[in-house]
């Protein structure tokens, strides 16, 4: 073999093994980029499939604000709808108000005098002077006529009478039991105010029944 072959024989041994180191350190930056390319689809695989847990929690998050907006709504519609009635009850009591008068003194004696509270028959615990004053009341007012409930106290105990400001004879007071007139004022005995009817007289009773206060509700 001549100089010239073994020369040829030589180079062309470094150019094929430069060709396969040259191969194969490409073939390993392949190998590498697309491990890099896989890993990376798999993080974004990754990522979606977590998106997509987020979108669903997102999503519940929202049916849930949407319930609790439908349920807000019902409830501001169940207020309009109470609201409405109040204002109808109100207007309903404002018209009474402006349909009551208040009566002449002798268009109150009238009233009592029809009214038959007084026959009604006094229950200890049951049927006691509130509930003669809250039906004189009533009555009255179911006629037009204004009339007031009355809180008389005493130092342990109270009564309640009616009264009405006469057009003619201002406030007067009666008793709704027996529909007799009374004058109170604080500091007296109540059963000395009394106006007792004709063949009737009151004696003291065994309470202390000194008027230390009169309230007056229309």
């Amino acid at each position: 073999m001549s100089n010239q072959q073994r020369a040829a024989i030589i180079a062309l041994t470094v150019v094929l093994t430069a060709g396969i180191v040259f191969v194969g350190f490409g073939w390993r930056l392949a190998q590498q980029a697309l491990d890099s390319a896989q890993a990376e689809l798999s993080s974004t695989r990754t990522a979606l499939e977590g998106g997509g847990e987020e979108l669903s929690e997102i999503e519940a998050e929202l049916l849930t604000i949407r319930a609790e907006l439908q349920d807000t709504q019902n409830y501001l519609a169940d207020v309009e709808t109470e609201l409405k009635d109040t204002k109808a009850r109100l207007s309903a009591i404002q018209a009474d108000a402006f349909r009551l008068h208040n009566p002449t003194f002798e268009e109150a004696i009238s009233f009592l005098e029809e009214d038959k509270t007084d026959s009604n028959e006094y229950i200890e615990g049951e049927y006691v002077c509130s509930h003669f004053a809250g039906d004189v009341n009533n009555n009255a007012e179911s006629q037009g006529v204004r009339c007031a409930l009355v809180d008389v106290r005493f130092p342990g105990s109270g009564h309640a009478i009616i009264a009405f400001d006469t057009t003619d004879k201002g406030l007067v007071y009666f008793d709704p039991i027996t529909d007799e007139r009374v004058r109170p004022a604080t500091g007296e005995e109540y059963w000395q105010c009394i106006e007792p009817r004709p063949g009737y007289h009151y004696e003291e009773p065994l309470f202390d029944d000194t008027i230390v206060d009169i309230v007056v509700i229309w």
